[in-house]
């Protein structure tokens, strides 16, 4: 309930008193009902029934007595733990100064210490917590000073002293005198509250915008400052106040959708993706669910804002993770790592009432949190839970460009992740790079990142080439816009489209705008057919350069002939480079993920001439556990202004051809070109065939794959007709899939030999009109999107 609306309750309240009669000690009982419950402690998280709840649980079940046990010893441990002395913590310089230890420590005893006393009585465990709050309550700053202009108060050390105060003050604040709580309490507005009001929120003297710091920082603050204001709810005038009107922003935060004048990009993905990787995801996710939390205890659950993009939120960390037989990976574009994860976030959406099968699953596969006291006290794992038929295979986040595809949702399956998007901050410079993990490891990789105090942050970790993309004299994106000055990205990358449909997978990387300092044309299209994926680059330079296709693997690299054998331990994958069709392999040195202290090399393929064009074909084959060759085979094709690759696997045929008449060279006219005998402006077309088949009728043809094309046609019989170019995937057939991505207005005609019995068209069986005469199908405006 916003102020506006609690001060409208209270006029409501007010004429009914006056209208039935009711007198003014009636209606001051009635009006201080609120007042009442903010006088039940501990209210924010330790709360009577969620303490007697996890007792009852620790007498039934061995599990949660050893995680008590354990809290209970950890609790011990802080009775001896030494505090930081004064001296030390602001003896330090820069923006987090030496506030690292204390903070860091006084939020792990406000809950670790609170929990215990609250279970067990034991008055020593709130004597050690009183004490430390009273001694980092002298500190003149809870901030480091990196002589900002205008200067700041609050920073992530801030956030966390606000976190361990207002969970110490709340769960031992029957123990403390009144003196104690005024001391405590006043701290925790001098040092905490109000200095991350006045920089982030609070119009008379704010400095911060939703966009400063990198995004998370105004979560992390924001949310903790308000933690800290529920827990003086009651005691101090204003803390309600505080922590409503705290509340009632947050929507904001959540909706923010970037400044182009400062490069800045939107928080989130319309389908809950938080731009900043999964890393930051979870942290700043996971303060504002604490505060959320807290509020909706104290307030009631109906109390916190509506925010539809929490429903979804949580599933990012769900199509980002890699499931190996041992442990959970993550997809670890920018600055996060291959273990981070979002279960802190996962199991605050549970306790905040957002459940799913598959957050159940995800937590069994990574922290159920049980060595967390909120963690501890909340947990609502359900270990039978799995992720679901209806979890799709392929996601695609086109706000902040990230797609992640993969072949199962088995353990160690194949799974193949791309970005192209914004550079800034925590997102580096990357657009259109790449990782595979498969059977259980990861083989292409991302560099990652290290220490940011470390020079190699910036000099390396932050620049195009710690990433799996092509270089023209060294470069790709401007070094400004990540590594040196954080400019941002004034044109991102994106994904334009992503298709998972009749055995075949495509996507789509436009890296155009984020090089185009250097390059006119930056395209990079992915196409998986069953055990092989293919990447087509379309390249144009401003300038003539040297072009590098650039390759991070995990653990080893071996040249065998044209071809390179990726190792990491058993686990096996091939690259071969298909086109141009000489070139030159360069070992180049790169900085360990998360060890800049250590060079691994990665490789750089490499045209033998200098060049403005150039197309490149790259074949790549995760191999079958002991597996010495791949199960598909590659062969480069060329026709009249065309290159491909003809895969064969099994008994089946797959020619895929780029028309280099539709890369852009023919302005005004339409590209186009005459095949291998299909008549086509496509920009990509595949066709599969069994290998008997008689490759000149189209009808022998089981699947086709168009990328922007408008016909396909061989011998008059037309495949497919569209006034407006389309990407599609179909199967002819009694049986037929169809999947089309275009414009919302078209009509689109499918060539059908026969008469269909079902068509389901982009995942729905529907009806549609079937011509005798010209043998094809009508996809119209109504159900194509």
């Amino acid at each position: 309930m916003t102020q506006i609306a609690k001060f409208k309750f209270s006029i409501v309240l007010l004429l009914i008193a006056i209208l039935t009669g009711l007198t003014t000690e009636a209606f001051a009982q009635i009006n201080n009902r609120q007042a009442d419950e903010l006088s039940n402690r501990p209210r924010l998280f330790f709360t009577a029934g969620h303490v007697k709840r996890l007792q009852e649980r620790a007498a039934e079940d061995n599990i949660f007595k050893e995680a008590s046990d354990k809290l209970i010893e950890r609790a011990k441990r802080f009775l001896d733990a030494n505090l930081v002395p004064k001296e030390y913590a602001e003896g330090g310089s820069g923006q987090h100064g030496n506030y690292g230890r204390p903070s860091s420590q006084i939020a792990d005893m406000g809950p670790a210490l609170g929990l215990a006393y609250q279970m067990t009585g034991n008055k020593l465990y709130a004597q050690k917590l009183r004490d430390a709050m009273i001694h980092y309550g002298s500190f003149s700053r809870w901030a480091g000073d990196a002589h900002h202009d205008p200067p700041w108060h609050s920073e992530l050390n801030t956030a966390r002293f606000c976190y361990g105060y207002a969970v110490g003050y709340d769960s031992i604040y029957d123990f403390l005198s009144a003196d104690e709580k005024k001391t405590i309490a006043g701290a925790m507005v001098r040092l905490g509250i109000l200095p991350t009001l006045d920089d982030w929120v609070l119009g008379e003297n704010r400095i911060h915008a939703l966009d400063s710091m990198g995004h998370n920082w105004w979560s992390v603050c924001v949310s903790m400052a308000g933690l800290a204001a529920l827990s003086l709810a009651g005691d101090q005038p204003q803390a309600e106040g505080w922590a409503h009107h705290i509340s009632d922003v947050f929507p904001e935060w959540f909706y923010y959708k970037g400044n182009i004048l400062q490069n800045k990009p939107a928080n989130f993905d319309s389908k809950g993706a938080f731009y900043e990787s999964v890393s930051y995801t979870n942290y700043a996710l996971s303060e504002y669910l604490l505060f959320r939390l807290a509020y909706s205890n104290v307030f009631g659950e109906s109390a916190s804002p509506d925010i539809p993009l929490l429903q979804t939120a949580g599933d990012f960390f769900i199509h980002s993770c890699y499931p190996a037989s041992d442990s959970l990976m993550s997809v670890n574009f920018g600055d996060s790592s291959l273990r981070k994860n979002g279960a802190h976030t996962i199991r605050l959406l549970l306790a905040n009432g957002y459940d799913k099968p598959q957050y159940h699953w995800y937590l069994a596969r990574t922290d159920r949190g049980l060595g967390d006291p909120v963690g501890l006290l909340y947990d609502k794992l359900q270990t039978e839970q799995a992720v679901g038929d209806d979890i799709p295979k392929s996601i695609l986040y086109p706000d902040i460009g990230w797609a992640v595809l993969r072949s199962s949702w088995q353990d160690n399956s194949t799974m193949l992740a791309i970005k192209s998007g914004f550079a800034w901050n925590h997102a580096h410079p990357d657009a259109g790079s790449f990782i595979l993990f498969h059977q259980g490891v990861p083989l292409i990789i991302d560099s990652g990142n290290c220490s940011y105090s470390r020079r190699e942050y910036t000099s390396y970790y932050r620049h195009s080439r710690a990433h799996n993309v092509i270089l023209t004299d060294g470069h790709a994106q401007n070094p400004e816009d990540c590594g040196n000055g954080d400019r941002g990205t004034v044109t991102p990358g994106s994904i334009p489209r992503l298709i998972d449909a009749a055995g075949l997978k495509y996507v789509f990387a436009d890296a155009v705008g984020p090089t185009s300092w250097k390059f006119s044309r930056n395209y990079r299209h992915f196409l998986w057919l069953d055990d092989v994926i293919l990447i087509f680059d379309d390249v144009r330079t401003h300038e003539k350069g040297k072009l590098e296709w650039l390759l991070h693997y995990q653990d080893k690299a071996e040249k065998q002939g044209e071809r390179i054998l990726l190792s990491n331990d058993k686990v096996r994958a091939i690259v071969q480079p298909l086109f141009p069709e000489e070139m030159k392999f360069v070992e180049k040195k790169g900085l360990k993920d998360h060890d800049p202290d250590n060079e691994v090399t990665y490789l750089a393929f490499s045209p033998e001439q200098t060049a403005r064009d150039a197309k490149f074909i790259t074949a790549v084959f995760p191999l079958e556990t002991g597996g010495q060759e791949p199960s598909a085979k590659v062969e480069l094709l060329k026709a009249n202004e065309a290159i491909g690759v003809r895969v064969s696997q099994g008994n089946m045929l797959t020619d895929v051809y780029l028309n280099l008449r539709a890369d852009g060279r023919k302005m005004h006219r339409n590209s186009c070109n005459v095949i291998d005998g299909w008549e086509t402006d496509a920009y990509i077309f595949a066709v599969t065939r069994p290998k008997e088949a008689d490759g000149n009728d189209p009808d022998s043809v089981v699947r086709y794959f168009i990328a922007c094309g408008s016909y396909l046609r061989k011998n008059d019989k037309v495949v497919l007709d569209s006034l407006s170019k389309v990407y599609t995937v179909f199967r002819p057939g009694k049986q037929m899939q169809v999947h089309i991505e275009g414009q919302s207005v078209m009509n689109v005609f499918i060539r059908s030999a026969a008469k269909p019995d079902t068509v389901v068209f982009n995942g729905e069986n529907i009806k549609v009109p079937y011509n005798e005469t010209a043998h094809t199908i009508r996809l119209g405006t109504n159900l194509i999107k």
